[in-house]
């Protein structure tokens, strides 16, 4: 996901909010269907999906709006209320406990405009478990954008369905940077010797390894990676940019799959929806895969639209 796209969805979600406030005002479904879906969606979850979220979700005979899933259990839960509705701490405290209740790591309440996300399990009040916190009206875009990303789906599931929530990764707000400094902190992030794709290993029955923290293509800019799944999304999206997939090669797979890799819609030769899938340009990446298959995929993909893994270079792990 591109921070500018996030961006862009936040500045259309503000001119909603100014244009139709009259019009979402008084009604939860409509806040839910103008405001609060589509900011879901942007953050890469799919709310047409029960495998992604399930709606009206049914804790001890409560119900909360959206269950943000992973492997068959929230990760986190979404009290929805109507734009313009305060955010009072009874209802933050309320739906905390229904998260409690269900051992569900993460609770965030929203009106579309203003979003709280609050650490269930952590000791304190209230105000002590808030993860992240921003206003669409009040705050600038990219500051939104910046704290929103604790919601992002890849960094509350790491990029893989998880035995269970992973913390997510706070970003704290600053002001929009210039081009260039973003490139010095992809660069300076690079705390160690580059070393080929192909010499990456990722040992059977061992603990998952941290991913490399960067990805360098032949005559291109380093791209920053945090999680496995990144990996497999940057090497995809520079075949694409390169103009070595195209339509004309989908589906891509490998011999003797069933599962797509890549095709121009997220479907399988099954009729089966990618359970986890990323939008690279008008194509489709399929991501659900674990680190060891990930890494396998994308120097399979290297080699197969000709590019030498030899030449893709990564930043020892950290």
């Amino acid at each position: 996901m591109a921070l500018d796209d996030l961006k862009e969805t936040i500045e259309t979600l503000r001119k909603r909010i100014k244009e139709h406030r009259a019009y979402l005002e008084g009604y939860e479904t409509r806040t839910r269907q103008v405001l609060i879906d589509p900011m879901l969606r942007a953050l890469g979850w799919d709310v047409e999906d029960p495998h992604s979220v399930e709606l009206e979700y049914g804790i001890k005979r409560k119900w909360v709006d959206y269950a943000l899933m992973g492997s068959d259990k929230p990760i986190a839960v979404i009290e929805a209320k109507v734009l313009g509705t305060s955010l009072d701490d009874d209802v933050k405290q309320q739906v905390l406990n229904y998260a409690n209740t269900d051992g569900v790591d993460y609770m965030v309440v929203t009106d579309g405009d203003h979003w709280q996300m609050f650490d269930v399990f952590k000791r304190g009040q209230l105000e002590d478990r808030v993860l992240m916190e921003f206003q669409l009206t009040q705050d600038e875009p990219y500051a939104c954008a910046l704290k929103a990303l604790g919601l992002w789906r890849p960094n509350l599931a790491s990029g893989e369905p998880p035995k269970e929530a992973a913390t997510p990764i706070m970003i704290n707000s600053s002001p929009e940077p210039e081009p260039s400094s973003e490139k010095e902190i992809v660069e300076l992030s690079n705390n160690g010797d580059w070393v080929p794709i192909k010499s990456l290993k990722i040992k059977k029955g061992k603990k998952r390894p941290p991913p490399p923290n960067a990805i360098k293509f032949p005559n291109a800019s380093p791209k920053p990676i945090k999680y496995w799944v990144d990996l497999l999304e940057s090497v995809a999206q520079y075949l694409v940019e390169t103009n070595r997939i195209s339509d004309d090669d989908c589906p891509v797979y490998m011999t003797r799959s069933r599962r797509y890799l890549v095709h121009t819609e997220p479907i399988h030769a099954t009729g089966t929806e990618f359970n986890n899938k990323r939008e690279i340009g008008k194509l489709w990446l399929n991501t659900d895969y674990n680190a060891i298959h990930i890494l396998k995929n994308a120097r399979w993909l290297l080699e197969h639209f000709d590019i030498d893994p030899s030449t893709v270079l990564v930043s020892n792990p950290r």
